[in-house]
């Protein structure tokens, strides 16, 4: 398991604090575990007897991969492509904690199940998530606001519990089910019809991006209340510029990387990682508007006839009006972006 934190100085990481806390006089005086000994490797996990005292490593003696090499080994090499392949050989060459710098980025990443337990457990009820700068850049760029993935400390909390009430509750989830499993007699229909356009009628080719498309039809089904046609012979074009977006956002998971590993000042030098992850935002914030918008036009005339108005997540959201229209077009992106990511894989 690997689990790797994004900040600027001199904002504390989880790992920091965590450090910290080791560090305190109540820490002292807890014969616990999960301290990193003197002497061994930065991610060994030792339980100290009574007459044994552990120094607590600090962030400076972590060791690590050079910036250089990771500027070769990601930049040069593309390492994007193989991230865990390398991560595997950072664990191995440098224990279970180690850290790593990508330009302005620093990166502990633990390769410990127990460890990250510890980390996880040591966070409040508004924890300090991974710090993606570049998403907070274009955010205020362009004026949008922060989603749930995004957001950090009370703003997110705040997301999360209006929006728990829809996608939480195993009660209120079960309303979905009707629509996602339309979602997935389609998905079948889809496989009858391109095994019979093959020669030997039966294989499929590119399943992975049928699977994409899958993943988006259904998860769209759930936060817009409406189908997208992704499954359709003849895919509307709207949804095809959003899909050209979305796989622009995955397929290029290095583009937010390069374009918040590389400095402000070079970006006129080095523009195309900054243009093109913009652009991708772009797309798929837009395509998040226009549903947005189709649904709080259908509930107002629904409002205006004097019917009742009924629906799933999109519809909660924008009667209850918890969260303001700038805040549900930020989380239906990020929320799309993260469902199709976790289904399709």
């Amino acid at each position: 398991i690997f689990v790797s934190r994004f900040h600027q100085r001199p904002k504390l990481s989880r790992s920091q604090a965590l450090e910290v806390q080791t560090n305190s006089p109540a820490a002292a005086k807890n014969k616990g575990e999960g301290m990193v000994a003197d002497g061994g490797r930065a991610g060994e996990l030792l339980k100290p007897t009574a007459h044994q005292r552990v120094r607590v490593k600090s962030l400076q003696e972590m060791p690590g991969p050079s910036t250089l090499y990771n500027l070769y080994e990601f930049f040069w090499k593309d390492g994007f492509g193989r991230i865990h392949e390398i991560q595997q050989k950072h664990t191995q060459e440098y224990g279970k904690i180690f850290k790593s710098h990508f330009g302005p980025q620093f990166v502990v990443s633990i390769a410990d199940r127990d460890m990250v337990a510890q980390v996880l457990r040591a966070e409040g009820r508004a924890p300090q998530r991974a710090n993606m700068e570049s998403w907070q850049e274009y955010r205020d760029l362009r004026g949008r606001a922060t989603g749930l993935i995004s957001a950090e400390g009370e703003q997110w909390l705040k997301m999360r519990s209006v929006l728990r009430q829809k996608i939480l509750k195993p009660k209120d989830v079960a309303i979905y089910s009707e629509g996602v499993n339309e979602v997935i007699t389609d998905l079948i229909k889809r496989i009858h019809t391109l095994r019979s356009q093959e020669d030997d009628g039966e294989t499929v080719t590119n399943v992975n991006k049928l699977f994409f498309k899958y993943s988006m039809e259904g998860v769209a089904t759930i936060l817009y209340e409406c189908r997208l046609g992704c499954l359709e012979n003849n895919v509307p074009q709207q949804t095809v510029e959003y899909i050209e977006a979305l796989e622009l956002m995955f397929n290029m998971f290095k583009t937010t990387m390069y374009a918040g590993a590389i400095p402000k000042w070079l970006r006129p030098l080095i523009p195309k990682p900054w243009r093109e992850f913009c652009r991708s935002w772009d797309g798929l914030f837009k395509f998040s508007q226009i549903h947005v918008d189709n649904k709080l036009k259908a509930i107002q005339s629904q409002l205006d006839q004097g019917e009742e108005v009924n629906g799933g997540l999109l519809t909660y959201l924008l009667v209850s009006k918890e969260l303001t229209l700038e805040e549900i077009y930020a989380n239906m992106t990020e929320m799309l972006l993260a469902g199709v990511d976790t289904v399709s894989l």
